[in-house]
């Protein structure tokens, strides 16, 4: 039953809004979609160059965890900022077996790595009053775990006020 909401969900989605990106993936679609209209509404730049590889060898809801997790971080991150050009770059490309996909935004302020899990510290508030502040947020480690399924890597780069963070799968087989 629940699935069957999410997916009624989406379908109203779309019919919402005009689909003005299309990245071969009806679910990217819709998430890449989603989020260039809120980039929109912040009056952030927002570019894709996204296309959903073509085979069966990567399920679509590992790719749109990813894409989902990486392009609302950069929308909180270019949120927050205060001056500056504001600005989030999708892209996605296929490689022989491999597949790529990377984030780029701008934000202000400064990025700290947690020692023990390289990924970087989440800037969220404690949800519970008192209680400590998690190291960093789900979003990632979701996309890290997702990343290992296709015996993948994340990987994170910050060069003055851009954030960038690459994925890179590798095809699974058939019979995985």
């Amino acid at each position: 039953m629940r699935k069957w909401n999410s997916i009624a969900r989406m379908d109203e989605s779309m019919d919402v809004f005009e689909m003005s990106v299309r990245t071969g993936n009806a679910v990217t679609d819709v998430i890449v979609n989603d989020k260039q209209k809120a980039a929109e509404k912040l009056g952030i730049r927002f570019r894709s160059d996204f296309v959903y590889p073509a085979t069966d060898r990567y399920n679509a809801y590992d790719i749109a965890i990813i894409v989902n997790n990486l392009l609302q971080n950069a929308l909180k991150a270019c949120g927050r900022m205060t001056s500056g050009e504001r600005y989030i770059s999708l892209s996605g490309s296929r490689k022989n077996r491999f597949f790529l996909i990377s984030v780029k935004n701008s934000f202000g302020g400064e990025v700290v790595f947690d020692k023990s899990t390289n990924l970087p510290v989440s800037t969220k508030a404690p949800e519970i009053s008192g209680g400590p502040a998690p190291l960093h947020g789900i979003g990632l480690s979701n996309v890290r775990h997702e990343a290992a399924k296709y015996l993948g890597n994340v990987d994170f780069n910050v060069r003055k006020n851009e954030f960038s963070v690459t994925v890179l799968l590798q095809e699974r087989s058939n019979h995985e």
